[in-house]
């Protein structure tokens, strides 16, 4: 082809015709130009198509990345939701020595914990190599930016807390209660140590002011969990919905499975409805008039997460149990880590309709 172009130029210069020379070398150098314009095109299209498809991998390994950190605080939740009836139990002082010799949990409850280990390299990963973010791209991004910038930074020092809280009474107990060493031995109580240790357990009156001192430090890690969790749960799905993947059905539950807590809680002028089509809400009134509400995120076939954020960043949440009658219908709910006690029992919002 070139050896085709350089004849016609020949041929024109051999017939002294410069102006037609002048006009095939300007359409010449326009073709060679265009060509290049068009490779560069072609090129940067074929970047950014390979920048496209890198930016939506590390999407999904960061979708990976939120379901590995719930999972985590799931299994934390879920020794706070043991721990939870002991609280109850303890601090209402409902338990007898003999008690203390049937389930150790009464005692050690101080002495264990369980932390949370949230990870996020794979999202400094897509803060280093995201490119041409879409709008739905960059919203998300901008959640998930919040979430480990903020939420996770929240929750990693909330569980600091917490777990130097029971370090310190542990320290506490090495230092002023001479039978912590036959206790740790076998980390239970038994004969050698059962009159010491329930002594101290019943009659000491520091004890029970460590134990709600530690109980509201956990609630404080606590609560920083299910926030985390519940944002994080919302850009799993977000996250699935833009690539079109199959969600986690064990993670992101079917609200028709949980029909059975819709209905009105409560007593006197103040009442809870759970209701809602395609979602639960969660509202509560006064007097017919609502004062607030909430998103509910199904947790478990018992539990249940209620959540709120409004314009000023300010966030609620909170976990129920729900109460079962003998024909299997709910009858109630019982709010984690609500301590309180009503006729002599846990204070629960009984369903009305």
């Amino acid at each position: 082809m070139f050896h085709f172009f350089r004849k016609i130029r020949r041929d024109l210069l051999d017939n002294n015709q410069i102006f037609k020379y002048l006009k095939y070398a300007i359409g010449e150098i326009f073709l060679v130009v265009l060509g290049i314009l068009i490779a560069l095109y072609i090129n940067n299209w074929n970047n950014k198509r390979i920048g496209a498809e890198n930016t939506k991998l590390l999407f999904k390994e960061v979708s990976d990345e939120l379901v590995l950190n719930i999972d985590n605080i799931d299994r934390v939740l879920k020794y706070y939701l043991e721990k939870d009836p002991i609280y109850f139990k303890v601090l209402n002082k409902k338990v007898e020595p003999e008690d203390y010799r049937e389930n150790d949990n009464l005692f050690t409850l101080l002495m264990e914990w369980e932390r949370t280990t949230l990870v996020d390299d794979d999202f400094k990963a897509l803060l280093a190599g995201k490119e041409n973010l879409t709008e739905q791209q960059d919203s998300i991004f901008s959640e998930l930016k919040d979430l480990y910038g903020k939420r996770k930074v929240i929750v990693d020092r909330n569980n600091q807390l917490m777990v130097d809280a029971h370090m310190n009474y542990r320290d506490k107990l090495v230092n002023e209660q001479p039978w912590y060493s036959s206790f740790t031995i076998v980390w239970s109580i038994n004969d050698e140590n059962f009159d010491e240790v329930t002594r101290y357990a019943l009659t000491n009156p520091y004890y029970l002011n460590q134990m709600g001192e530690i109980r509201h430090i956990e609630g404080g890690h606590y609560h920083g969990m299910l926030f985390f969790r519940t944002k994080a749960l919302n850009l799993y799905k977000r996250i699935s919905e833009m690539l079109n993947i199959k969600k986690d059905t064990s993670l992101v539950k079917d609200i028709a499975d949980f029909e059975h807590v819709r209905g009105v809680y409560g007593r006197g002028e103040v009442k809870r409805e759970i209701s809602g089509v395609n979602e639960l809400k969660y509202k509560v009134f006064r007097n017919d008039s609502i004062i607030r509400g909430f998103d509910i995120h199904p947790y478990s076939k018992s539990y249940f997460i209620g959540f709120r954020q409004d314009s000023k960043d300010k966030d609620e949440n909170w976990m129920f149990r729900t109460v079962y009658g003998g024909n299997g219908q709910v009858i109630g709910l019982i709010g984690i880590q609500n301590m309180r006690e009503v006729d002599g029992k846990r204070e629960i919002l009984k369903k009305i309709e």
